[in-house]
């Protein structure tokens, strides 16, 4: 039995560190060189083989076995070459297959199944009940869908789907501060160029005017829809020129931030199992409620599912309180992002006819410019507008 491998024959990261760890003796059996630390070969096997136990079973500890029926009773069933292979083990310097062999030699020559047969693994089950949510509230209940579905080992009722996304959100980290003078961006293509720049036609849109149905929120429930700059805010219009108005934060603004999702942790690493399931479904989740959509004038059902979330969201008690928008990247502009705040006029220091309790104010406006797009897809200023102009150029 070969006694030691080193870190430049396994591909793997989490399994790299754990190597380098071991800071074992140069002088690897298996390539045959002297360039890497290695590590003891059955140690290796054993720390691999409690990571793979993570991930499946045992069949003869789990399934029922009936010769009559063609042995162990699962729906899926693999030996452990096979299990190697689906949690992408890369043995970069393994010409010969001699470490993968060794490998599958050390591991219990049994055949492995499910990692629990009788249900689904937390990815599988958020996934699904997804899913069926998105189809609930596009083509069968819109207003009244809570209590559909049901709340099982491998199934989730809305409300509890609801419940355990804005949970895991929190427990990755995804509650996060916008700081204090931080300056964002809205354009606006349709103002002409005798109009008043001041912050009213940047803010809002009054409730009468708030008709399109959008990413976060559906018609006659305004939001505000900010840019991280000034590019991104144009590139959203999909036009050459427009209107800029510049707001800033003169509070932390606490938002979900949809921007950067944590990394989906390695089969191989030592974080938790039921975390790595969930960081794969919440990615797969923003995916989904970020996907693009034609901008037209059609009520879009695509949109629907993002709506919801977002007002869930919206009144969810996050540990350090409520939020005060959802952050999220731009699909225009790779560079930037965008945010969409639950600001009321009143949060932007403007006037607010019927609004009888004063609020706190988030953002102080700057002032306008109107920007264009270059040849080369990057943004030149035109002229500023007749109020103060922008501060801080």
């Amino acid at each position: 039995m070969p006694r030691n491998v080193c870190t430049a024959c396994i591909g793997d990261g989490d399994l790299k560190r754990w190597i380098r760890q071991q800071n074992g003796q140069r002088g690897c059996d298996f390539c045959q060189r002297s360039d890497a630390v290695t590590a003891d070969f059955e140690a290796f096997a054993a720390h691999v083989e409690s990571h793979v136990r993570r991930w499946f079973s045992l069949a003869i500890d789990n399934l029922p076995y009936d010769s009559r029926e063609g042995g162990y009773q699962g729906s899926q069933l693999w030996n452990t070459y096979e299990v190697l292979e689906s949690l992408y083990l890369d043995f970069p310097r393994d010409r010969h297959d001699r470490l993968r062999s060794a490998l599958v030699r050390a591991l219990p020559e049994e055949t492995w199944c499910d990692y629990d047969w009788l249900t689904l693994d937390v990815d599988q089950a958020l996934r699904t009940s997804w899913d069926q949510f998105c189809e609930t509230i596009k083509h069968k209940r819109r207003f009244f869908f809570h209590g559909t579905g049901r709340d099982d080992r491998d199934s989730y009722t809305p409300a509890s789907l609801l419940s355990t996304i804005a949970g895991l959100s929190a427990r990755m980290g995804l509650v996060q501060e916008i700081p204090m003078g931080k300056t964002l961006y809205r354009a606006r293509t349709d103002m002409k160029r005798s109009a008043d720049a001041n912050g009213a036609p940047f803010g809002p849109p009054p409730v009468r005017y708030a008709t399109q149905s959008n990413r976060m929120n559906p018609p006659g429930i305004p939001m505000l829809y900010l840019a991280s700059s000034a590019a991104t805010a144009l590139k959203e219009t999909r036009v050459e020129s427009a209107r800029i108005g510049r707001w800033r934060a003169v509070r932390p603004l606490r938002i979900l931030d949809l921007r950067k999702l944590p990394d989906v942790p390695g089969c191989f690493s030592e974080g938790n199992r039921s975390d790595r399931l969930a960081t794969i479904f919440l990615h797969e989740f923003a995916a989904d409620i970020m996907a693009p959509v034609a901008r037209d004038d059609r009520h879009h059902v695509e949109y629907l599912p993002s709506q919801v979330v977002t007002e869930f969201m919206r009144d969810y008690d996050f540990e350090g309180g409520r939020i005060d928008g959802i952050a999220y990247g731009s699909t225009v502009h790779p560079k930037g992002w965008n945010v969409a705040l639950f600001a009321s006029p009143g949060h932007l220091g403007l006037a607010e006819p019927g609004w009888r309790s004063a609020v706190e104010q988030w953002l102080e406006f700057v002032g306008a410019k109107r920007v264009t797009l270059s040849q080369r897809g990057e943004t030149k200023n035109i002229a500023p507008e007749r109020t103060r102009g922008w501060i801080g150029k």
